[in-house]
C-alpha cells in the first residue's frame, strides 16, 4: 500500500513533471532513464511516491535541471524523508541574518554579488543548498562575514542534514566535503506493508524507502554489521510465534542468510511474518523454531516455491509491553 500522499510530494512531483513537459519527454523517457516501470514513474510525478536520492540525482541529469531547480528539489525530498517540514540549515540562518541586519532587499544582494536572486533565496530557505566556493566568497564579502565563520556553518550544516535525512547529499561544490557515504538511517516500515511486498514486481531497497513510515538512526543497532538495514516494527500478533507487545526487527536488506541465521520469512497466502531459524541439512534449508535456535525438530513451511521473501534478522526488541 503506498505511503500517504503529501502536499511535499505532490510539488516535487509537479517540478519533474514541469522538467518532463520543458525538454519535451515523456514519462516513458523517465521510466526507461530510471529503469522502473511507467506505472511507479506516474507514481511520482502524482505525488503518491517520493524517489530515493539516486533516482532523483538522475532526473537532474535527464532534464538538465539549474542549480536552482537542484536545490530546491533536493531540500523537498530532504524534508519528505525526515518528516521536517520546516527543515533549515545554520546556513540559512547565517545568510538570513545577514542580509536582513544590513537592510538588503534580495535584488539589492544579488547586485553586489552577481548571483541570480533565485539562488539567494534558495540559499536562505532551502536546507541542502550551498554557494559555490567563488559565491561564499561573495557572499562573505558583501555581507561582511568572516569566512572561517562561513567554514564553521557548513561544518554545522553537514551535521544538520546527517541527523535530518536519509538521503545521501551528493558533493554540490568543489571546495566542501560530501557528507560522509557510511552516514546512515534505517527505515522502520509496517509488518503489514512488508506482508504485501513482492518481489518479483520491485526491488526490496526501492520498496522499504516508499512504504517507510519512521527514521531511526543506525547507532540504534549495536550489531557491528556492515550491511544496509531496515527495521519492521509492528504488533507481536503480526508474527509467528506471537511476541508480546510490539516488535522491533532489524533485518538486512540484501543479503541471502546462512546456516544458523534467525530469518524473518513471508510465505504466499500467509498473513504472518514468520520467525525462524535456518540450518542447513543434507543439502535442504530447513526451518525450525527461532526461540529453540538448537532444537533437532524440524518445522515444516510448505514447498520452498511458496516462500516469496525471506531475509537475515540482525536483532528484535521487544517494546510497549
Amino acid at each position: 500500500m503506498p505511503m500517504p500522499t503529501t502536499p511535499l510530494k505532490i510539488k516535487l512531483g509537479k517540478l519533474i513533471k514541469s522538467g518532463l513537459q520543458a525538454a519535451g519527454l515523456r514519462q516513458l523517457d523517465l521510466a526507461r532513464h530510471l529503469n522502473i516501470s511507467t506505472s511507479a514513474v506516474s507514481q511520482m510525478l502524482n505525488g503518491k511516491t517520493a524517489p530515493d536520492a539516486a533516482h532523483l540525482e538522475k532526473v537532474f541529469s535527464l532534464l538538465n535541471c539549474s542549480r536552482n531547480q537542484i536545490f530546491i528539489m533536493r531540500d523537498l525530498l530532504a524534508k519528505i524523508r525526515s518528516g521536517v517540514h520546516e527543515l533549515r540549515s545554520p546556513l540559512n540562518d547565517l545568510l538570513r541574518e545577514a542580509r536582513k541586519a544590513r537592510n538588503l532587499t534580495y535584488a539589492g544582494l544579488s547586485s553586489l554579488t552577481s548571483i541570480a536572486t533565485a539562488e539567494l533565496r534558495a540559499f536562505e530557505s532551502c536546507s541542502t543548498a550551498l554557494p559555490s566556493k567563488e559565491q561564499m566568497e561573495k557572499l562573505s564579502e558583501a555581507l561582511e562575514i568572516q569566512g572561517s565563520v562561513f567554514q564553521e556553518e557548513i561544518s554545522r550544516y553537514m551535521n544538520v542534514v546527517q541527523e535530518n535525512t536519509p538521503c545521501e547529499v551528493q558533493e554540490q561544490q568543489a571546495g566542501f566535503a560530501a557528507v560522509p557515504k557510511d552516514v546512515k538511517s534505517i527505515p522502520v516500515v509496517s509488518g503489514k506493508s512488508m506482508l504485501e511486498f513482492n518481489p518479483a514486481f520491485e526491488d526490496i531497497k526501492n520498496f522499504v524507502w516508499r512504504q517507510y513510515e519512521q527514521i531511526i538512526s543506525n547507532q540504534a543497532l549495536s550489531s557491528g554489521d556492515d550491511e544496509e538495514v531496515f527495521a519492521v516494527n509492528d504488533a507481536g500478533n503480526r508474527f509467528d510465534p506471537v511476541l508480546p507487545g510490539s516488535a522491533l526487527l532489524h533485518v538486512t536488506l540484501k543479503k541471502y542468510p546462512e546456516n544458523g541465521d534467525i530469518v524473518v520469512v513471508k510465505l504466499k497466502n500467509n498473513d504472518k511474518l514468520l520467525l525462524r531459524t535456518l540450518q542447513r541439512r543434507d543439502n535442504e534449508n530447513v526451518f525450525s523454531s527461532f526461540l529453540e535456535k538448537e532444537s533437532d525438530e524440524k518445522t515444516t513451511i510448505g514447498d520452498p516455491r511458496d516462500i516469496e521473501w525471506i531475509r537475515r534478522i540482525l536483532k528484535i526488541e521487544i517494546k510497549d509491553l
